[in-house]
């Protein structure tokens, strides 16, 4: 992930003090911790994508069938009074 201790020693290395470097490094993790999404944050969102996709798809499916069935129950009705 994120190397802490590489980034304080690159901050110590440009001038900030060792108690800089720390309270800078802090609130960067904070930061990402609270801001950016994991890999575990992204696994979880597909997983509920797919099942509100599956859902769609079966909602769809069964409008389709009842749309399909009035239509051949309308047609049935059109056919007995020709």
């Amino acid at each position: 992930m994120f190397n802490t201790l590489r980034y304080a020693k690159m901050l110590e290395e440009t001038g900030f003090s060792r108690e800089q470097a720390e309270t800078s490094i802090k609130i960067l993790v904070e930061i990402m911790e609270d801001k950016l999404a994991s890999k575990q944050d992204l696994q979880e969102l597909r997983v509920e994508i797919q099942h509100s996709i599956a859902q769609l798809e079966s909602k769809l499916t069964i409008r389709m069938g009842t749309m399909l069935a009035a239509s051949i129950a309308i047609l049935t009705a059109i056919q007995k009074f020709v």
